[in-house]
Order: structure tokens, then C-alpha cells, then sequence
């Protein structure tokens, strides 16, 4: 069963939009708003002054503005999904959890007449060729969809489906985000501070091709990005990263230098899946929709040294 644990402000029947000025204000769903970008995207949409619950299990201990509102479900669960949002209606609900066709079928059919607007957190691992990769180089509209198990698919694979899912049957306005990998101080995954600390200790780093360039974004950014699409009418899919790839070897001098340590880096390909360098082949993609929108990224380079040596302290 659904259940409200923290009070907020009175609630709002989806299309209610405040407006003070030229700014509006929604009632906003964010499904896996505690850690990472989604935690972030909780804290700046309520800073915006919009009506923001989080829906989740309730397990985090996380800590968000007195106005954010916590609702109590199992995304991974189509019936403790219907059940905790059967009365509800949004004006915009962003999905961090949303990672096969079945759970993105479990969305479509729940949250008709119960949103404006969706937006699926996807990822650039659905190009096969990612190289300065636009966003048509991966068409949902025409990908076959098979319902199978989270554990019976990979992650990439995974998110293609979502996409055919939504983009194709939603009956809302739909976008999905295609993130490359995303880092900051609250990364989870510590992929950066890994890297850095076998540095630190002289421990070999492995680096099948320092020349491969990637596409990244800050954990600081993305959140910015989705909170963006709170206000714009665009749908479909988007490309969103940092201003300029940048090269492996790149990153190990920015630790070098951070560090004051040579990296011993081998030329062998990285086991970890969750590696910032485990990327064999260049994997970058074009943000040009995004910025014909209006949306100015950062450059990559600016951010990713203050984040290495941060990492470095």
C-alpha cells in the first residue's frame, strides 16, 4: 500500500500550475529521487518552488527540504506502482528506474491520464556506433520489443527497450535523456575516485587505449538538464553531455597532476564494468538538439579537474 511519510505542501490535481511572473510551478513525481542525480534533481526542483515527491521504497535514509513529500513503492513492482499512484495525477513524472520494456510497459499503462509529461532516464550505452553519435543513430520507434527479464538482459539492451516501450505507446508527452557516464562527489559507482586512489598507491591502471575519447557529464549537470525539461515542450529522445570528449590519457594527467604521482598504466582492457576506463573504442555523442533548444552545457575539462582534485584531498 501506498504511504504519505512526510507531510508538505497541500497538493495539486495535474494541469493546477502555479504561476508567479513567467514561472510556473509543477507537481512533480521523481521515481528514485534518493542518491546520485536523482537526489539532485529532488533538491533543485524544490529550490525551484515545485511541488516535489519522491517515490520509493523507503529504505535511504536521505534528507530532503521540509516541502518534498515521500511516497512509499516498488518501481521494480507493477502492482505497488498502480497501487501507490491509482489517486494521483502530475504534472510531470521523471523516471530513474525504469531499466526493461516491462517495467517501461508498467508505466505506460499506469500513468495514463495520471501525467503531462514523462521522462525516462536512459543512457548513450543504447548506440552501437557512439561516435559524435546524434540521436536519431538509435530509433525506438522501429526497435522490436521483447519482454524478458531485468537479469536475462544487459543494461544497454535494457534501455533500448524502455525507449521502444515509451516512446512508441505512451499516451503522454514523452523524452528520454541518454546520459553518458556521469560522474561527481556523490557518485555511487566511485569509478573517478578509484582510479585516482590507484594512483595514489601506485597501483597499475588498466587502460586498453589511452587515445579513446568519451563523452561525460557532471552528476551537477544532469540534474540541471532534466530539470530543464520541466519547462520545455520538446519530446523524444536527447543527447546530454559536457561541452568536448575527452581522452583517457587526458583524465590519468589530470590525476597526475592532482596527485603528483606517474600512473602505471597498462595497455590491457579493464574487467570492471562500472570502469571510467573501460571504454575500448571512442564513445561520444552529439548534443546539438539539446543546444538548438536552448541548453548550454558546461565545458567537460572545467569541471572534471576541480572534480580529480577534490577526489585527490
Amino acid at each position: 500500500m501506498a504511504s504519505q511519510i512526510q507531510a508538505g505542501r497541500p497538493r495539486r490535481h495535474c494541469g493546477d500550475v502555479r504561476e508567479t511572473g513567467s514561472r510556473h510551478f509543477m507537481k512533480v513525481l521523481v521515481l528514485g529521487g534518493t542518491r546520485f542525480i536523482g537526489k539532485r534533481l529532488v533538491h533543485l526542483l524544490a529550490d525551484q518552488g515545485h511541488d516535489v515527491t519522491v517515490g520509493s521504497r523507503g529504505r535511504a535514509l536521505v534528507s530532503f527540504p521540509n516541502s518534498v513529500q515521500r511516497l512509499k513503492l516498488d518501481r521494480s513492482s507493477k502492482d505497488s506502482m498502480a497501487n501507490a499512484l491509482q489517486n494521483s495525477h502530475w504534472d510531470i513524472v521523471y523516471d530513474q528506474l525504469c531499466f526493461s520494456a516491462d517495467d517501461a510497459s508498467g508505466a505506460v499503462e499506469i500513468l495514463a491520464g495520471k501525467t503531462g509529461r514523462y521522462v525516462l532516464c536512459s543512457s548513450a550505452a543504447v548506440y552501437t556506433n557512439p561516435l559524435d553519435a546524434s540521436e536519431d543513430a538509435f530509433d525506438p520507434s522501429v526497435y522490436p520489443v521483447r519482454s524478458v527479464e531485468r537479469s536475462s538482459s544487459s543494461y544497454a539492451e535494457g534501455k533500448r527497450q524502455a525507449e521502444a516501450v515509451i516512446l512508441r505507446d505512451a499516451r503522454f508527452p514523452s523524452v528520454a535523456v541518454r546520459f553518458p557516464i556521469i560522474l561527481g562527489p556523490d557518485d555511487y559507482t566511485k569509478r573517478l575516485l578509484v582510479q585516482v586512489q590507484r594512483v595514489t598507491s601506485n597501483e597499475p591502471v588498466n587502460i586498453e587505449n589511452p587515445d579513446v575519447e568519451i563523452s561525460l557529464i557532471s552528476s551537477a549537470e544532469a540534474a540541471a538538464f532534466l530539470a530543464w525539461l520541466s519547462a520545455v515542450p520538446h519530446t523524444g529522445p536527447f543527447n546530454a553531455c559536457s561541452d568536448g570528449p575527452v581522452s583517457l590519457k587526458t583524465i590519468v594527467g589530470f590525476i597526475e597532476e592532482a596527485t603528483g604521482k606517474t600512473a602505471l598504466v597498462k595497455r590491457q582492457a579493464e574487467t570492471d564494468s562500472f570502469s571510467l576506463f573501460g571504454k575500448p573504442v571512442t564513445a561520444t555523442i552529439n548534443t546539438g538538439k539539446a543546444r538548438r533548444y536552448g541548453f548550454q552545457f558546461q565545458q567537460t575539462r572545467e569541471w572534471l579537474q576541480a572534480l580529480v582534485r577534490n577526489a585527490a584531498t
